[in-house]
């Protein structure tokens, strides 16, 4: 028996970063993705529970910590000899999801920020389950800057690294990870082709005329702390770009952070919380509402109740609702 089974993070290019490493390093491979913690805890425990993951060597749980009771389950059983967690978010190493030989939690170090994939891939190189190309390094440098929000800093190459999430944006899942896989192989360098490069640069324009649309619709607040912030509907895929977009345009109204309610995301949808002030940790924010993250993303699961409770009222109304409603959480 030999399968490997990869649990990862659904949402973005970090999470299938590591099911594209996984898939080269191995000859036999499933993987269960999620949109986020919660979900990644629950689909795990029921393969606990169903004895799924008997019929695996190894296990492997990237770009999302496994969070409890999964997590203590795992502890206690003969399932911590082939279970290993690589995340990076400090949301996890607050709650201390980084106290088992089998989770390794980082999210800077020496090295600098370290992302999913990039931890991934060090282990699979110091285990020899992955013989290094130049290719497979642009990879994952490129994820890495993505996820950490070091692009903008990094030249042409930060640009490419944000046109790959601008691509993961665009296409499928599945057509995401054959098309990182096809790069990989056949070419020597990491390089994008020119349809795809045709796929961003349609997606682009398509943000350039809806950002502006979607800020008219920004509603601004004071939090419990004496924070200014803005809060908008808007589809999960447009996070980055609009606060991005916020930034580059001065933050005119002067707001410490952003939250993207997207009700495209997940089961009932999610609050992103996105840092505009220089250093301002909306890590911190998210955690009182039962979320978390990083210093400068973070994000809230909206609950079934909320989501009907705030569509009932007026746009303004609703969304200082979801900005002051918690996320029930146990952990």
């Amino acid at each position: 028996m030999n399968k490997v089974l990869i649990f990862s993070h659904e949402s973005d290019i970090d999470g299938l970063g590591c099911v594209i490493l996984a898939k080269l390093a191995f000859k036999v491979i499933d993987y269960i993705l999620a949109p986020n913690i919660e979900k990644m805890e629950e689909k795990f425990r029921q393969c606990i529970l169903s004895k799924k993951l008997d019929d695996y060597s190894k296990i492997f749980v990237t770009d999302v910590a496994l969070y409890d009771p999964a997590l203590t389950m795992v502890a206690e059983s003969e399932l911590k000899d082939k279970v290993l967690v690589f995340d990076h978010h400090k949301m996890a190493i607050e709650n201390k999801m980084n106290r088992y030989s089998f989770t390794r939690i980082i999210d800077k170090d020496t090295k600098g920020k370290r992302c999913g994939t990039d931890l991934f891939y060090e282990y699979l190189l110091n285990n020899n389950y992955l013989k290094p190309t130049k290719a497979i390094a642009q990879f994952v440098e490129l994820t890495r800057l993505e996820d950490t929000w070091e692009w903008g800093k990094a030249g042409t190459t930060g640009q490419t690294a944000h046109d790959l999430a601008i691509l993961f944006n665009s296409i499928t899942i599945e057509e995401y990870i054959e098309k990182m896989l096809k790069i990989i192989l056949n070419n020597n360098i990491f390089t994008l082709n020119d349809n795809d490069k045709l796929i961003i640069k349609n997606k682009k324009e398509e943000y350039e005329k809806n950002i502006q649309i979607i800020l008219n619709n920004i509603e601004y607040f004071i939090d419990n702390e004496g924070n200014k912030f803005g809060i908008v509907y808007a589809n999960y895929e447009y996070r980055n770009e609009i606060s991005d977009y916020i930034v580059k345009t001065g933050n005119p109204e002067e707001i410490k952070y952003l939250i993207i309610v997207a009700l495209d995301k997940g089961e009932y949808g999610q609050k992103s919380y996105r840092s505009i002030a220089k250093l301002f940790d909306v890590n911190k924010v998210a955690m009182k509402h039962g979320g978390g993250g990083h210093i400068g993303a973070a994000y809230v699961s909206i609950t079934k109740e909320q989501k009907e409770h705030a569509l009932v009222l007026t746009k303004k109304h609703g969304l200082e609702y979801l900005a002051n409603s918690n996320y029930p959480t146990n952990k």
